[in-house]
């Protein structure tokens, strides 16, 4: 999958690439073997959660993660995952909503992966033939979104000072993410988080509007921050699963764009010409026009 993606990365000119997991860097060597083989450069990420004084998710990259406290973190960070997985699957084969496949056979496929969440089941079960891509939102909502919270087990997790200071002695940098994703208005709080010892703030993203994006990016200025940008969880829908109306209109689109996906992707090369977007196809199985709606972000240039 790192290799499709980069693929399509490398065809818009893309000359790095980062994959920041929650509370885990294990994609990493993957992610470096594939961008070697196109001949671009990356750096891996993390993205943490912490929960006081304040939430937030906190995204560091480019830190050691075999400094020894980091190292036994992100262990911990697995084990929790790894027991909240367990306990929503167990739970779903109980009642009958997974079946086909075992438990040992989820880890048979995901061998050496310690980070394992609800996308790790449903690998395995794809490979079984037991469920469609067109399937997995409605799967994962009737068997982990909301079972999750049950099954995690007592964990203290790190604060957001204690997470930021390990992250600098890590040898890495720590941004906040998506800032609307919390409570309270970042604005009010960015002194304290300066006083923690925060390195930037996340700028793009699918959950900010464009006065939003507007108002941290001069957050950011102001307080000579560094800016950065991602994507998030996207899936299928762009990770913007909040914005449909309900659950039905979800499914809805969801299977339509997993049904409509090609066998082999469909590279697009995107071009802006006298303030334009301009789409243009230069690889594809058939002749057949390509029709999408594509979402640009550029300033003068794309």
């Amino acid at each position: 999958r790192h290799g499709k993606l980069l693929g399509i990365n490398h065809s818009f000119l893309v000359d790095m690439v980062n994959v920041a997991i929650n509370e885990s860097c294990e994609a990493y060597p993957e992610l470096k073997e594939a961008c070697q083989k196109h001949h671009m450069d990356c750096i891996f990420g993390t993205e943490f959660s912490v929960f006081e004084p304040v939430e937030a998710h906190l995204v560091a990259f480019h830190y050691d993660p075999e400094y020894p406290e980091m190292k036994k973190y992100l262990s911990d960070m697995a084990w929790v995952c790894e027991t909240t997985t367990k306990g929503c699957f167990d739970e779903a084969v109980e009642k009958g909503n997974i079946s086909g496949i075992t438990w040992q056979e989820v880890l048979d496929y995901n061998k050496g992966i310690k980070w394992l969440c609800n996308n790790h089941v449903f690998r395995a079960m794809q490979a079984k033939g037991l469920v469609r891509e067109s399937e997995y939102m409605a799967w994962f909502l009737k068997n982990f979104e909301a079972q999750r919270a049950k099954y995690k087990p007592d964990f203290t997790y790190y604060s957001a000072p204690q997470m930021i200071d390990l992250v600098h002695r890590a040898g890495g940098i720590i941004l906040i993410a998506h800032p609307v994703q919390v409570h309270y208005d970042l604005e009010d709080m960015i002194e304290t988080f300066i006083e923690w010892g925060i390195d930037g703030i996340e700028v793009e993203h699918p959950d900010l509007n464009r006065a939003q994006r507007d108002k941290y990016m001069k957050i950011a200025k102001k307080h000579n921050f560094l800016i950065s940008g991602g994507s998030d969880h996207s899936g299928l829908c762009s990770g913007l699963y909040g914005s449909y109306p309900d659950e039905e209109t979800l499914f809805d689109e969801y299977r339509k764009i997993a049904e409509a996906m090609p066998e082999k992707p469909v590279i697009i090369r995107a071009f802006k010409t006298e303030g334009s977007v301009h789409l243009k196809s230069i690889i594809s199985e058939s002749d057949d026009e390509v029709h999408g709606e594509f979402y640009v972000t550029y300033d003068n240039t794309l």
